[in-house]
């Protein structure tokens, strides 16, 4: 019954149904690089691999590791990427990736940092599953 005075109050006040009704986004979870002292602040280099040819084409990038966590961007078959950690289950990983135009060595996280910290760019970042990454160095 409750479900109904929403979608009911949703109507009224001109809101799509599916706003009324949808919970909120976990909050966003940071990629933090440079988590081994005196190595790479991100470990690995890698590429988007096994996406199905007939599906949507892409991988999500989301802002944590999880399906509920909103999506930030989207790879392609092929698109290269840093893997700088992962969820404690192994199925996500944390990522910073060169966008369109950018060189990898812009990304800075080829080389130590000085301490952990979470990476705030000038590359795009996020979370993956683990399933579609294909390590390729690291």
């Amino acid at each position: 019954m409750i479900g109904l005075r929403a979608a009911a109050f949703a109507l009224a006040m001109g809101l799509p149904l599916a706003a009324a009704s949808a919970p909120p986004s976990p909050p966003d979870r940071p990629v933090i690089v440079g988590e081994q002292e005196d190595l790479d602040a991100c470990g690995s280099w890698a590429e988007v691999h096994g996406l199905n040819p007939k599906g949507d084409g892409f991988l999500a990038v989301r802002a944590g590791p999880g399906v509920t966590h909103a999506m930030r961007d989207r790879l392609r078959e092929g698109d290269g990427l840093f893997v700088c950690g992962g969820s404690a289950d192994g199925a996500w990983l944390s990522i910073v990736y060169p966008r369109k135009g950018q060189d990898a060595a812009e990304c800075g996280v080829s080389s130590p940092v000085p301490a952990p910290r979470a990476y705030r760019g000038p590359c795009g970042w996020g979370w993956v599953r683990a399933d579609w990454i294909r390590i390729l160095a690291g």
